[in-house]
């Protein structure tokens, strides 16, 4: 089997697994793509390279998968051009996708819209006959919106162009198609530099469909919440106290130097936000490699280890040297321009996900106005303690307590160093690597770990973390109970003619198994218990229209004036159509709608 076989073979599978918003046409498709291919130059000369476009024009409000899906299941947009005599073509260039988290999709999609240019490399022999070619290229995609998905498709373009002998002029054509074009292979995989117009990508994640105040308040409670970490909570105490020696135990000096530290803070962390934004696509596109995400795991994984004290990660002695060193507004300033570095092993994950939202978005303001909150929340409990410096006596003392605290990271860095890696695995794989560490750190808390017995208060602490472990990772792998469907029945010709001499509605549900939407109804509308109370009685049939092509298939969907699928037909106990027919997904609400209250 051919590895693009396999891939077709994989993309058809996996097309149970997908659910969008739309009605799946097996007919005719619109005319929503237009193919056409034009080279770099107006005659190839025999012995020179040349570049050809194949230019795929996408109606507004439909797109395709990109090459390189974010889901490796999806099916890929894959262009290819055939070799003519003479002629040899290097593989495909694919232009930057953009991603977008379409209306009932769970994550986000990786898209090709509006006018979307592939690059082929091109060298013609030295000893190319001269004469005319024919160009023949082919474009394999499926195409999609928000309403409908058509089957997948293959479109074709042809360039005829002349083959000139060597040292003959040919003036340079198409410019403005190629500084357009993509400039990756699809062995380099990942987005590029965005082509002019393209849309940036709506957000996701966790900050998905939020405003720009609730953003902020997530990342500055964040900040507040990484001062408990093993890498900072322990600085809080030392710090303070060093500002309040310094300034005499004067709180306004104090206060006024712990200013200075979180502003120092706020520098740095402002200007990580700006680079991720100014260099969003790069890091971006570097974030797509395997090889990364490989090597960012392994770095998650060796700060997890330091947590379980194999080994102590320090900053540099050029950097602890200068966090001390002076005195001053200024030293408080330099301390904080440093102290970054320090909590690395604590933070950094987070950090990480952060500048990979920003790269995302692309916005210098929003990396600065993040960054920056995500300082204050850092700093402001140096704030507080800087301005009632009698507090820090009330802290806990970081003591044993916070050697099970550093174990508690450990264990969730090593699920954070398997989530790094989820594009590489399996879905069920991921599923277990991220939780076995979390359920091994639950056992661990709860019957073997020793540290901060002595504490009182820690003790329900303890047990708390080691609770909250395991009710995380068996989220993970504890498939959640899903109500049974409804009981189709294979659609014959026998069966509906048994149902109507018994007098008996019948409904009839036309799928396919590349229909996206069809499987989204047998998720989510055929396992609800009104829908089954509302079909109580009534016949259930299944036709199966996935093999569009056969006569068997074309009849059917001729005779039931089959457009697309999913299409539910109800039939009244007299043969006849009783209800409006379901023509693409339904949440149960809006299917039961058709039925009589």
């Amino acid at each position: 089997m051919t590895p693009r076989l396999a891939r077709r073979l994989a993309a058809a599978l996996a097309t149970l697994l997908l659910c969008l918003p739309a009605a799946a046409q097996i007919g005719a498709p619109p005319e929503v793509l237009s193919l056409r291919l034009a080279a770099d130059t107006e005659k190839i000369v025999a012995g020179s390279s040349f570049r050809v476009a194949l230019v795929a024009t996408i109606a507004p409000g439909w797109h395709v998968n990109a090459n390189t899906p974010l889901e490796d299941y999806l099916i890929p947009t894959e262009g290819a051009l055939a070799p003519a005599e003479g002629l040899k073509f290097g593989p495909p260039a694919y232009p930057a996708y953009r991603e977008a988290k379409l209306p009932f999709s769970d994550k986000p999609l990786a898209l090709y819209d509006g006018e979307t240019v592939i690059v082929f490399e091109g060298t013609a022999d030295a000893a190319a006959a001269p004469g005319p070619r024919t160009l023949r290229a082919t474009l394999d995609y499926q195409p999609c919106n928000d309403a409908q998905c058509l089957a997948p498709n293959q479109s074709e373009a042809t360039l005829e162009i002349e083959v000139v002998p060597a040292g003959t002029p040919a003036a340079p054509a198409n410019a403005a198609l190629f500084p357009l074009a993509g400039a990756r292979s699809p062995e380099e995989g990942g987005a590029t530099e965005p082509a002019a117009g393209t849309a940036p990508a709506p957000e996701s994640g966790p900050f998905s469909g939020r405003s720009l105040p609730a953003i902020l308040g997530l990342v500055f409670l964040a900040g507040l919440a990484l001062n408990l970490t093993p890498c900072v909570y322990p600085l809080i105490p030392i710090t303070v106290g060093f500002f309040s020696r310094q300034s005499e135990g004067k709180t306004s000096r104090t206060f006024g130097l712990a200013v200075a530290y979180v502003l120092g803070m706020s520098v740095t962390y402002s200007a990580l936000g700006v680079f991720a934004a100014l260099s969003g696509s790069l890091f971006g596109s570097w974030l797509q490699k395997p090889a990364v995400l490989v090597v960012i795991a392994l770095v998650v994984l060796a700060l997890a280890l330091s947590m379980f004290g194999l080994y102590e990660l320090q900053a540099p002695h050029f950097i602890t040297d200068r966090t001390g060193s002076k005195g001053g507004v200024l030293g408080a300033l330099t301390m904080g321009l440093f102290v970054g570095f320090v909590a690395a092993p604590c933070i950094g994950p987070f950090v990480l996900s952060l500048l990979t939202y920003v790269a995302q978005q692309g916005s210098a303001p929003l990396g600065f106005a993040l960054f920056f909150t995500l300082a204050m929340g850092l700093g402001l409990p140096y704030l507080v303690l800087g301005t009632v410096s009698g507090s820090l006596k009330a802290m806990p003392r970081s003591g044993e307590w916070m050697i099970a605290v550093r174990k508690v990271f450990g264990f969730v860095l090593v699920a954070l160093a398997a989530w790094f890696l989820r594009p590489l695995l399996p879905e069920h794989a991921f599923a277990w690597a991220v939780a076995l560490p979390l359920l091994a750190g639950g056992v661990w808390f709860l019957f073997f770990e020793k540290a901060g017995a002595g504490v009182r208060w820690f003790r329900g602490l303890k047990v708390a973390l080691g609770l909250a472990l395991l009710a995380v990772g068996a989220w993970f792998v504890v498939p959640s109970k899903q109500a049974d469907g409804l009981a189709f029945r294979p659609y014959s010709d026998a069966a509906l003619a048994e149902a109507s001499a018994a007098g008996k509605p019948v409904v009839i549900d036309f799928f396919a198994d590349w229909c996206l939407p069809c499987k989204e109804l047998e998720k989510f509308t055929f396992t609800d218990p009104a829908v089954a109370k509302a079909l109580d009685g009534w016949v259930l049939l299944k036709a199966d229209l996935t093999k569009s092509a056969s006569p068997e298939v074309a009849a059917l969907r001729t005779r039931w004036n089959v457009q697309g699928v999913p299409t539910i037909v109800f039939l009244g106990p007299d043969g006849k159509e009783s209800l409006p027919r379901v023509v693409q997904f339904e949440k149960p609400a809006a299917f039961l709608s058709r039925f009589p209250k």
